[in-house]
């Protein structure tokens, strides 16, 4: 998987690390929610164990509208 899988509509909210978009999946316009985040402000702000912890615990969430997938 990679971004350009997505078509960004919109954005749906900012953070300190980069922004939340409102995507769909160009092959199947599935909507998504799409967390896409700055590694060099995340490293510079010295959060990368912050950044693991947040991934590690939507990984552990059993929800139909939750699903994490790394390396976009």
């Amino acid at each position: 998987m990679n971004k350009n899988m997505y078509n960004l509509i919109k954005v749906i909210g900012k953070g300190g690390f980069g922004r939340v978009w409102k995507v769909d999946l160009k092959k199947t316009k599935q909507v998504y929610a799409l967390k896409i985040m700055s590694k060099a402000k995340v490293l510079a702000k010295k959060s990368v164990q912050s950044v693991m912890n947040e991934r590690q615990l939507l990984c552990q969430i059993d929800h139909p509208y939750i699903s994490v997938k790394s390396d976009l």
